[in-house]
């Protein structure tokens, strides 16, 4: 990788995004049949992935930092989440309503510009039904969000490259931006 590429790293948020706060709790609903030992094990276990990811993230920072390389790091961003309490940085926007920009969920997303600034766009397209958490399918895998609500539209990829990546204006741009991001 070099300075003139541009890295765009959707890193994991399933240890970081205020349902997995829950987790952390001998009440979560995933615990209900659990001993207390048992409790305490898979909060421990989650603790530790917790900790190994949020040093992943830090250090994919500081290497993007040091070497001059362009990155923009995405993850969730609401009252509860684990980065915005603890996190070396605050993110350089926050997109608070994704459906604004194509997407299927509301989802308050942070994104973190390193060696890089954002271009200021806003291309309006809020043409999608409405999708919730409860609304959509269970992980295979007990304390992990589903496929189905991590991925993002194809609509708003395009979106948010074309007005925050490479400032591109297209048919439904609007000159300034209505709100604060």
């Amino acid at each position: 990788m070099t300075p003139d590429d541009l890295i765009i790293a959707f890193f994991p948020c399933i240890y970081f995004c205020a349902m997995s706060q829950v987790a952390f709790s001998w009440g979560a609903t995933n615990y209900r049949k659990l001993s207390v030992r048992e409790k305490t094990d898979m909060i421990l276990e989650r603790s530790q992935h917790r900790e190994q990811y949020f040093a992943l993230a830090i250090k994919m920072l500081a290497i993007a930092q040091e070497r001059g390389l362009r990155l923009v790091m995405e993850n969730p961003w609401n009252e509860q989440t684990y980065l915005k309490a603890n996190f070396v940085m605050p993110p350089t926007l926050v997109d608070k309503n994704r459906m604004m920009r194509g997407d299927y969920f509301v989802k308050p997303t942070a994104y973190f510009f390193i060696n890089a600034q954002p271009t200021k766009g806003f291309t309006l397209q809020n043409d999608k039904k409405k999708r919730t958490i409860l609304g959509t399918k269970s992980s295979k895998e007990s304390g992990l969000c589903s496929e189905e609500r991590s991925m993002i539209s194809p609509d708003y990829a395009r979106n948010f490259i074309c007005d925050f990546i490479i400032g591109k204006a297209q048919q439904h741009t609007m000159p300034e931006l209505p709100f604060e991001y």
